[in-house]
């Protein structure tokens, strides 16, 4: 019986005692117990890779056994060790010798008991679970596309920048300021006047792609290295991630000319 951990359940609680010279019962009445009470306590012994449960003179009854399968496993997890048997009731056995089990309960019978197949879908679902948790996205789109209030207004705000970017275009080739003979800015018009377009058509057909469509278009306005078409650049990219930026702007803006017209 030695390198054992006495355990007794308290107020609805398992309690665990380790290295102490005190018996169950010394223990009990250490916790506030009452004498009278002590035989119906359910308590029990961990050793030898065993978890036996028990009540008066080591022996056990229905309620032992119920609470034993409904509180083996959740034990066997507090220790990390699964492979321990879970039992009731103890045969002191006779001049020394060793101490045995009386019944020894099958791990299918306990509550919570799971294959080694079940353990392992879990291990893998879990180990899922973290890589996931660890690798989050680079940029984390916010928009409603399931709401048709959105859509609508998202397609109405990106024909407005559209428009601004064509009309700046026009405005340069009268300017004679659009570099005509650089093919790279024919392509990258392209690219800006395409990206618009499938935007604009994903946004009315709730397309899951149309926030890649926006981004080649703000990409493609980037390189362009014209101020007017650097701003629809960002702003088209800004509400592409989360309308919440430009709308949340619209109304400072809004503040600020009050403010200046008081």
């Amino acid at each position: 019986m030695q390198n054992k951990i006495l355990f007794i359940v308290w107020n609805g609680e398992i309690k665990f005692l380790q290295n102490s010279t005190m018996d169950h019962k010394e223990w009990f009445l250490s916790l506030g117990g009452k004498i009278e009470d002590y035989d119906n306590v359910i308590r029990g012994y961990i050793m030898e890779e065993k978890i036996i449960f028990f009540k008066a003179n080591l022996n056990y009854d229905s309620e032992v056994i119920d609470f034993a399968t409904k509180m083996g496993n959740k034990i066997k997890n507090q220790l990390n060790a699964p492979h321990y048997k879970v039992c009731c009731g103890i045969n002191p056995g006779q001049n020394g010798s060793k101490w045995e089990p009386i019944l020894v309960l099958n791990d299918q019978d306990l509550e919570g008991y799971k294959t080694e197949e079940q353990l392992e879908k879990e291990k893998q679902l879990q180990n899922q679970t973290n890589d996931n948790s660890t690798t989050s996205p680079l940029i984390e789109f916010k928009n409603d596309m399931e709401d048709p209030n959105f859509r609508k207004y998202a397609t109405t705000f990106t024909l407005v920048l559209f428009g601004i970017a064509i009309l700046a275009k026009i405005i340069m080739v009268n300017n004679k300021t659009l570099m005509t003979n650089n093919r790279w800015n024919y392509m990258l018009i392209l690219f800006q006047s395409i990206g618009f377009i499938l935007t604009i058509v994903g946004y009315n057909q709730k397309l899951s792609k149309t926030k890649y469509f926006g981004i080649v278009a703000s990409v493609a306005s980037f390189f362009l290295f014209d101020l007017v078409d650097i701003i629809v650049g960002a702003v088209n990219l800004f509400f592409t991630i989360d309308q919440s930026y430009i709308v949340k702007t619209g109304d400072l803006i809004k503040k600020l000319l009050h403010i200046k017209k008081k």
